[in-house]
């Protein structure tokens, strides 16, 4: 049975027999298996033309849509926010919020590297963060004020038109690996 590989590289999906030995997209040669064995990106959807697939009406809709076709469950959902909870290879749980707003959708996974004030954040972390934006195509890291704290979360807004199955899952996966691969990092350097 043929199984869907994710290049931790650049995000790029290969259904294949066996894992792939290199990515052809960014040459990485580090794979993860989604966790549905029907492929996200079967090419036979078109995009999300339609804005009114995420409407106030039809968010929920399409959100529960888009989870149930990839195999994913939602943890909580209303008209204008919903939230999935992934457990990680890493033993942790990753949340994934998804915020609808006019004409876009705000896709964010906070970190658990949380601080009091603005001013307790270490700038040598906020300038190795700000690099990595550069590297990336999807997701941008950004400080957001999430319950009266300053949290590291990665991010990836999108036009609400470019958001077929595909685009969503493959966000999604991005964003909750590099917050994952973040946090990993964090913890081994306060460990050692």
């Amino acid at each position: 049975m043929k199984k869907t590989y994710q290049c931790k590289g650049c995000g790029n999906e290969v259904v294949s027999l066996m894992k792939p030995s290199e990515c052809q997209v960014c040459t990485g040669r580090e794979w993860t298996r989604l966790a549905t064995s029907k492929p996200i990106d079967s090419g036979d959807e078109t995009m999300a033309i339609d804005k009114d697939l995420f409407s106030s009406f039809k968010f929920r809709s399409t959100i529960e849509g888009y989870c149930r076709d990839i195999g994913w469950n939602i943890s909580r959902i209303d008209n204008e926010i919903a939230v999935i909870k992934f457990d990680m290879e890493s033993g942790t749980t990753q949340t994934l919020l998804i915020v609808k707003y006019d004409s876009t959708l705000e896709f964010s996974c906070p970190s658990g590297l949380k601080f009091d004030d603005i001013d307790d954040v270490p700038h040598n972390l906020s300038t190795f963060l700000l690099g990595k934006n550069a590297e990336y195509k999807l997701g941008f890291w950004a400080l957001q004020k999430l319950g009266g704290k300053q949290t590291f979360s990665i991010i990836h807004n999108a036009e609400m038109s470019l958001i077929d199955v595909n685009y969503f899952g493959r966000v999604i996966i991005r964003l909750i690996q590099e917050c994952d691969d973040f946090e990993r990092k964090i913890e081994e350097l306060l460990n050692n």
